[in-house]
C-alpha cells in the first residue's frame, strides 16, 4: 500500500506530498489535475502514462523532468524520474536499479478509466496484457521467459528482412522461439484456468445475468510442432515482414450465448464486464498473497450507484488500496466513509491538492 506519495513536475500538478490511507478520493472540476495524480502512480508502477505515449506531454510546461516517489507500508521506497528525452532514473530504497520490472513487482497497480473499454473493443493486445500482468506478479519464471521469447522474435523478424540467410541460422532462432513459446503458452493456459474462477465470481457480483465464456487462443497450433510451423510459414512471413504465429498473437475471446461480447453487449454492460475482469485480477492476486493498488478514474460517472457500491465494497474486502477521482465528492464520499472511517478526502483545484477533513 502507498503510505506516502510525492509528485513534482507532472502536468499541471503543483508539487505535492500526500499521506494516503486504504481508501482515497480526489475530487474537483474537470481539468483540475485529478487524473494526473493517478497518472503519476501509474508512471511509478509501469514507467509509462496511461494518457499519452509522449513523456513531453506528461512533464509540466517549463520543467525538464518529472519525479514520483512513494513510501510503501512495508517500508519499501520507490522512485522514478523522467526527462524530456525520455531518459529515466529508477530507485528502490535509495539504490539505482536498471529494470522497471523491479518497481512494478513491488507495486501491483490496476487501472480503471474511460478508455479501459479498449480491452473489449480493441485488438488482442490489451487482453493479452491482462493475462501477462497476472503472470508477471504470480509466476516467478514468466518475465525471463517473456524476455527470452521476444529476443528470439526480434532475431527471426530480422532474418525475414535479410535477403540471404543460412539454414542453420533459421534453425537456431526458430528452435529458440519455439522453446520459449511453449513455456509462455503453458504458463498462460494454467493461469487463465485458475483466473476464470475469480472472473465468474466478479461477473456474478456486477453482471449476474451474464453467462460468459472465455476461450484462450494460443496464437499458434499447440497440437503441432511449432518449429515445423515456423519453417513452413517463412515465405508468408517474409511477404508480411514479420512473424505471424506465436504467443505474441495470443488472445482471449469473450463470448456470450449470442456471440462475441464486443458485438452483443451494450456500452454499459461492457463497462461492467471490464470492471469484473479487473476485479478478478485483484482477487487473483489476493489469493496469491499480494495486495493491489487500484486506480479508479471517474468511475462514479461510469457506473450506477449499486454497481459502484458493489465494486468498492469488494475492493475493500480484498484489502486493495483505492485511489479514485470524482467531480463531486458527495457522489462517492459517503460510501467510502461507511466502508472505512479512515478514508481520506482530497480536493484538487488548478493543480493544487488539499486534504479535506470532516
Amino acid at each position: 500500500m502507498l503510505q506516502r506519495l510525492n509528485i513534482t513536475g507532472v502536468r499541471n500538478l503543483q508539487p505535492c506530498h500526500l499521506s494516503l490511507s486504504r481508501l482515497n478520493l480526489f475530487y474537483g472540476l474537470n481539468g483540475s489535475g485529478k487524473s494526473s495524480l493517478l497518472e503519476a502512480v501509474h508512471l511509478l508502477a509501469s514507467g509509462r502514462s496511461f494518457r499519452s505515449h509522449q513523456i513531453r506531454k506528461v512533464i509540466q510546461d517549463g520543467q525538464q523532468v518529472c519525479t514520483v516517489f512513494a513510501k510503501l507500508d512495508n517500508g519499501q521506497q520507490l522512485g522514478i524520474s523522467k526527462d524530456l528525452q525520455g531518459v529515466q532514473l529508477l530507485k528502490r530504497n535509495g539504490v539505482i536499479v536498471h529494470s522497471l520490472a523491479e518497481l512494478a513487482h513491488d507495486l501491483p497497480v490496476q487501472l480503471l478509466h474511460p478508455e479501459s473499454i479498449d480491452i473489449i473493443d480493441g485488438g488482442s493486445k490489451p487482453r493479452r496484457q491482462l493475462v501477462d500482468w497476472l503472470l508477471f506478479h504470480v509466476e516467478p519464471v514468466f518475465y525471463s521467459a517473456w524476455l527470452r521469447y521476444h529476443r528470439a522474435l526480434v532475431q527471426r523478424n530480422a532474418l525475414l528482412k535479410t535477403v540471404r540467410v543460412d539454414e542453420t541460422e533459421w534453425q537456431v532462432w526458430e528452435k529458440e522461439l519455439a522453446e520459449s513459446a511453449l513455456i509462455l503458452h503453458k504458463l498462460r493456459a494454467a493461469t487463465i484456468d485458475n483466473w476464470l474462477f475469480f472472473v465468474q465470481n466478479a461477473i456474478l457480483l456486477l453482471l449476474p445475468q451474464l453467462v460468459l465464456k472465455v476461450d484462450y487462443v494460443a496464437g499458434f497450433d499447440v497440437e503441432k510442432d511449432f518449429v515445423t510451423q515456423l519453417a513452413e510459414s517463412r515465405l508468408k512471413d517474409r511477404e508480411r515482414g514479420h512473424t505471424q504465429l506465436g504467443p505474441h498473437r495470443a488472445d482471449l475471446r469473450l463470448k456470450t450465448d449470442l456471440g462475441l461480447v464486443e458485438a452483443v453487449l451494450s456500452r454499459g454492460q461492457k463497462k461492467l464486464l471490464i470492471c469484473a475482469l479487473k476485479l478478478a485480477q485483484v482477487d487473483f492476486l489476493k489469493a496469491n498473497n499480494k495486495n493491489c493498488v487500484v486506480l479508479l478514474d471517474d468511475v462514479a460517472s461510469e457506473l450506477d450507484v449499486l454497481a459502484r457500491l458493489r465494486l468498492l465494497t469488494h475492493l475493500q474486502q480484498l484489502d486493495a488500496q483505492v485511489l479514485m477521482t470524482a467531480v463531486e465528492a458527495d457522489t462517492v464520499w459517503p460510501v467510502l466513509c461507511e466502508l472505512d472511517n479512515q478514508a481520506t478526502l482530497f480536493h484538487v483545484e488548478q493543480g493544487e491538492v488539499t486534504p479535506r477533513y470532516f
